[in-house]
């Protein structure tokens, strides 16, 4: 089962990653970079800013320990498991391999990019909800948004053969339950520090 599996991931990276694109062999990188992402993120911190005044700064430390909290989840289990990244898997020598940005570290499983970015994703749209106190339901479409961000995140790690696409599933995974666990934690401390 376990083989099976992998040789679905592999067929599927494969065909993933040589679905080359002129203007995605140059805009991938850029995705795949996180300092690109800046602008995108003082914007969201400004609308939060006006939103909650003071309580930003809860929210800000809250981010950060997420980020942290999903980063550091995917590089250990990146140590542990010790799936090798596609471009350095041996069972790919034969393939080539787009790699623009290097191949990484050595292991793969689960992706940083993609915890990290599912993890702000969820926690930033469950902070948008009427439940949170946040927005009106008709605004919160815009929130939304962060999801089609993810992805393409997540879909450019394929597609510059540095993941499996099993790797982003779970790295999507580790990030979703981050967000949600982060998420409430944020909810039990708000009342506390009233």
């Amino acid at each position: 089962m376990l083989s099976s599996l992998n040789n679905f991931d592999h067929h599927l990276f494969l065909a993933i990653h040589h679905f080359r694109c002129g203007i995605l062999d140059w805009l991938m990188p850029w995705v795949s970079n996180r300092w690109i992402w800046i602008p995108l993120y003082a914007i969201l911190f400004f609308i939060l800013w006006k939103r909650f005044g003071k309580q930003m700064l809860l929210i800000a430390a809250t981010i950060t320990l997420l980020v942290l909290a999903s980063d550091q989840t995917a590089n250990f289990l990146k140590d542990h498991v010790k799936r090798a990244r596609p471009c350095a898997d041996p069972a790919f020598a034969h393939e080539q391999i787009y790699t623009p940005l290097g191949c990484g570290g050595e292991y793969g499983f689960v992706s940083g990019h993609a915890a990290n970015s599912a993890a702000i994703a969820v926690f930033l749209f469950l902070l948008s909800g009427n439940f949170s106190g946040f927005a009106p339901a008709r605004n919160r479409k815009w929130w939304l948004l962060l999801f089609p961000w993810a992805l393409l995140i997540c879909w450019s790690r394929i597609y510059l053969g540095v993941h499996f696409p099993f790797d982003v599933l779970c790295g999507m995974f580790v990030g979703i339950s981050c967000g949600i666990i982060f998420f409430v934690f944020y909810k039990k401390l708000v009342p506390v520090l009233r």
